[in-house]
């Protein structure tokens, strides 16, 4: 099973969000965003009104926790869904 975690575009830090870099995937033409130092890129979704960003949810405990202490340290808000 996977999982996938998320977390609103408007609880990132302005100074993150201008450092962000964003392009749309030529294959599946999904918006992709990378934030600095975010061990992941994420996917930038619309969900009615707000822009919502998704990531995979890693397997690898290692990495899992560096998405995880990423998110922590700089307050983020996130939520995980299996």
């Amino acid at each position: 099973m996977s999982a996938h975690a998320y977390i609103q575009y408007a609880d990132v830090p302005d100074e993150l969000a201008k450092s962000s870099r964003q392009h749309v995937d030529d294959v599946t033409k999904a918006k992709l965003i990378a934030f600095d130092g975010c061990p992941l890129v994420g996917q930038l979704d619309p969900v009615g009104d707000r822009l919502q960003v998704e990531y995979p949810f890693p397997r690898n405990e290692d990495l899992r926790s560096q998405l995880v202490q990423w998110f922590m340290h700089w307050g983020i808000h996130f939520s995980v869904v299996m």
